[in-house]
């Protein structure tokens, strides 16, 4: 499992381009570190108050998000000025579509408006 997900992040890495979903919809885990995807996973989990089992990645793409809050501030929020590397997201939750913005290590997570 370990080297299955880390060559299909490495193949994800190299070209640079989205990582569809449309290839049997794979989980997080196939495409993300695994630490990333179990924070992403639980963090969605309890901001939506979903089961984690009732999250299905829809495609993911890597980004690099503007700051440290990955283009997407509160108001009054500072961020760090720094190129903050990540994924963009996209889930269907009991129907629903959600799009989520990360870091590398799934710590950040901002949902899009």
């Amino acid at each position: 499992m370990f080297l299955m997900a880390a060559g299909l992040l490495l193949a994800a890495c190299s070209t640079g381009t989205d990582v569809p979903a449309a290839q049997g919809n794979p989980s997080m885990e196939d495409v993300l570190p695994p630490e990333a995807a179990i924070n992403i996973q639980n963090q969605i989990s309890q901001t939506l108050g979903v089961a984690v089992e009732s999250i299905h990645l829809e495609s993911i793409e890597q980004m690099d998000w503007p700051n440290g809050c990955l283009g997407l501030p509160e108001p009054e929020e500072a961020c760090t000025e720094v190129i903050t590397p990540g994924w963009l997201l996209a889930f269907n939750i009991d129907g629903q579509a959600y799009r989520f913005r990360a870091d590398q290590t799934g710590m950040v997570i901002r949902r899009e408006p």
